[in-house]
């Protein structure tokens, strides 16, 4: 099994703290797993306070740059009232937490460890439930009373996890009022007019552009929430049709609702005529 070199810690490596952080290396994660798949965040403690609520922390910034399906250990007490006991007694070892993620019925467990070896000595070890083998392994030595940012613990969990798990994506619906409009989003040509739902990564802002010939283009931008879907509604007029306030160019920023498995819209396109510009736009 090929391996990743350690990140340099937070704090200096010394004697043993230095032997542990190299030997739990970080080793490669399996390759495009579900993205939305749970996973249980478990915390086991050697004899030290370090590092109070590193746990939660972790379960909240998995939650905020994934789109898992996290249970922390709050979650998981309220179903194995002897939880903690239980991961005490599995003492690290892989196959049991396993069983204890089987329990849950989780896919995967990130067990986090916190022990002091002069350092404090923070280890990660994600956990598949099915195969119940390590998956994924890391060590950093961290320098005693410090602690490491929230940014740093993201850096930690992207060597563990696979790369994948934080790419996220939201939907773009178009809903133009004619057909053969040629669609470009992001710059990039997407289809004519009927076309599907466009998957985009997210959060992201994309300028959205439709065009035909005769017809005065259409063109917006919308902000893209990570599992949220954004639909934008397109009129395109014929030129020299009229000064209709619709056959201008708007320029609309909106931003979609964000939902977790359901479908929340944005819409900035409106059939009554305004008597000024839509917020964040302007005409040309």
């Amino acid at each position: 099994m090929s391996a990743a070199a350690v990140a340099p810690p937070l704090g200096g490596h010394r004697g043993l703290a230095a032997a542990i952080a190299v030997a739990l290396i970080a080793a490669p994660a399996a390759a495009d797993p579900n993205p939305k798949r749970p996973v249980a965040v478990l915390e086991y403690r050697s004899g030290s306070s370090a590092l109070a609520g590193v746990d939660s922390r972790l379960a909240a910034i998995l939650r905020k740059r994934t789109s898992l399906q996290i249970i922390d250990a709050d979650n998981a007490r309220a179903l194995i009232p002897r939880l903690d006991a239980d991961v005490v007694a599995c003492a690290g070892e892989g196959a049991c937490v396993a069983r204890i993620g089987a329990k849950l019925k989780v896919r995967e467990v990130l067990l986090v460890g916190v022990s002091e070896f002069g350092d404090v000595i923070l280890t990660l070890q994600r956990i598949d439930v099915t195969d119940r083998k390590v998956a994924g392994r890391l060590a950093e030595a961290v320098a005693e009373n410090a602690s490491p940012s929230d940014d740093d613990l993201a850096g930690y969990l992207q060597r563990v996890m696979p790369r994948s798990d934080f790419l996220r994506f939201g939907i773009i619906r178009i809903d133009a009022n004619l057909r053969g409009a040629e669609v470009i989003v992001g710059g990039e040509k997407r289809g004519t007019t009927p076309v599907d739902a466009i998957k985009v990564q997210a959060p992201a802002t994309y300028d959205i552009r439709l065009t035909k010939a005769g017809f005065t283009p259409f063109r917006a931008s919308v902000a893209v929430p990570p599992d949220g879907e954004v639909r934008v509604k397109a009129e395109l007029t014929r030129k020299g049709g009229g000064g209709a306030w619709y056959g201008r160019w708007w320029v609309a920023t909106l931003a979609g609702a964000v939902v977790l498995g359901a479908v929340g819209t944005g819409v900035w396109y409106s059939t009554r005529e305004p008597t000024e510009v839509p917020v964040g736009g302007h005409t040309q």
